[in-house]
């Protein structure tokens, strides 16, 4: 009985350790992904469309060309205005999110305020590259 208890308690916390440790990854590629994501935002933030566009993944590239996205970037982000706040809001994990390729992917959502916009709904999609880094996918505002 004793030596039954013994191997139970083993195993729950060889578990738990496990457990742990997974949630530990999770919380390194968040951090890694909203780090990608919050850098890549500050150039758009800054009106640095190209050099947004440069860093983003070949999927963000290859759905527009440069050109197109300095004149959308423009054309959403100026009317708001300047960038006063951002906060985290939702994060998600997908292997295949509609409209892209199987891969590894991160939606995160982000609460914005601008200066001529009190709340805007900002939606990044990083996907994982080939070199484990995350990069830009996809960019929508609300």
């Amino acid at each position: 009985m004793i030596k039954r208890c013994i191997v139970q308690c083993t195993v729950a916390l060889m578990l738990l350790f496990f457990i742990s440790l997974s949630f530990a990854d999770d919380s390194v590629v968040l951090k890694a992904v909203e780090s990608s994501a919050r850098v890549w935002l500050a150039m758009t933030d800054k009106e640095h469309y190209a050099d947004s566009w440069k860093t983003a993944s070949p999927l963000f590239q290859h759905k527009r060309s440069e050109t197109d996205w300095i004149k959308a970037a423009g054309t959403l982000r100026k009317p708001m205005g300047a960038m006063e706040n951002r906060y985290i809001a939702t994060a998600a994990y997908s292997k295949e999110p509609s409209g892209f390729p199987p891969g590894e992917y991160v939606v995160l959502q982000f609460y914005a305020t601008f200066k001529n916009r009190t709340l805007a709904l900002e939606t990044v999609t990083l996907s994982k590259e080939k070199n484990g880094e995350w990069h830009v996918a996809d960019y929508a505002i609300k």
